[in-house]
């Protein structure tokens, strides 16, 4: 089974889906519950995936021959197990202390349950399993492993898991971090929606498309660049979100140990970015010109212990930049 396959039906897998239609919550509302669902840890990415996709920078981006292909074969295999990106309403991904590489994945939308089980248990390139955790039914899906025949290669075998947790919530990703979900949900575990400084950092950028927060700890501190292009220990925690409204609308905000060390990082950003607006006015390629532009739009300033980032990269300039 193809790669790209499998991860479409595991982004299928992590569909909330509903068992009777009911009325559309607005985005936020459904962005915050889904956080009382995710196991607490340090980073938080919250996708309103219907604001994106009737966003003008999704139009534009379908229309470019190199991404509508990519979305067309994206949408076609989630067809196969009977759903549609109109299906999704909101994707909220939590990322452990521990274990950055195996998130939990939250998903509202609207879908029939049975029907999805049913499309899965018939599709003979999936292995179907499920069990019984704190009275909730975890499915995990094994990819079957055969011979590709345009390659004769054996097949990536794959494995993922998910749980419906309501009828209109549902939770993916390693089978830990699906039991996790439901240790949350029937109270015996803590939620990322109690993280304080986390619900803080997604609260500064409420009404955005994609908003993210980030609480710094030693392994990730440990791997921030240090040296002459600028010392980044002093972060302790990056928030903000992504709009596309008008293009791509950036605001992110990194939060340092003291109001000396944000004032020393603004300085050093700022270095970096003027070296990389000359760098770019210098080459002769025409093309540059449009990301010169989105370069100049962003501001770099420093308020007692943040540093904020903005900057817009409109409609425009990204479509020149694509052809």
């Amino acid at each position: 089974m193809k790669r790209v396959a499998l991860a479409a039906i595991m982004l299928a897998l992590a569909i909330s889906v509903s068992v009777r239609p009911s009325a559309a919550r607005p985005a936020s509302q459904a962005g915050n519950e889904l956080l009382n669902v995710l196991p607490d840890g340090n980073a938080v990415l919250l996708v309103d995936v219907q604001r994106v996709i009737s966003s003008p920078l999704w139009s534009m981006l379908t229309s470019q021959e190199k991404f509508r292909s990519a979305f067309e074969h994206m949408q076609a295999e989630l067809t196969t197990v009977g759903l549609s990106l109109s299906d999704v309403q909101t994707v909220a991904i939590a990322f452990s202390n521990n274990d950055t590489n195996n998130p939990a994945v939250a998903v509202s939308g609207r879908l029939n349950q049975g029907a999805l089980l049913a499309r899965l248990r018939a599709d003979e390139r999936l292995k179907l399993t499920s069990e019984t955790y704190k009275g909730i039914e975890v499915f995990t899906t094994e990819s079957v492993e055969s011979k590709q025949p345009e390659t004769g290669k054996q097949s990536r075998h794959n494995t993922g898991s998910f749980a419906f947790i309501d009828a209109g919530t549902v939770v993916g990703g390693t089978p830990a971090s699906v039991r996790a979900s439901i240790d949350v949900k029937n109270g015996s575990r803590p939620s990322i929606a109690q993280n304080a400084k986390l619900s803080e950092g997604l609260a500064a950028s409420n009404g955005a498309a994609v908003r993210f927060a980030l609480e710094m700890t030693s392994s990730l501190a440990s791997k921030l660049p240090t040296g002459q292009m600028g010392d980044f220990s002093s972060i302790k925690m990056i928030f903000g979100g992504v709009d596309v409204t008008t293009g791509i609308d950036l605001n992110a905000t990194l939060r340092n140990d003291t109001a000396e060390h944000a004032h020393t990082l603004a300085s050093q950003l700022n270095g970096l970015l003027d070296m990389a607006r000359g760098f770019l006015s210098a080459s002769k390629d025409a093309k540059m010109s449009s990301l010169v532009a989105a370069l100049k739009s962003v501001t770099i300033t420093g308020n007692d212990i943040d540093v904020r980032i903005t900057g817009n990269l409109p409609m425009e300039a990204l479509a020149q930049l694509l052809r």
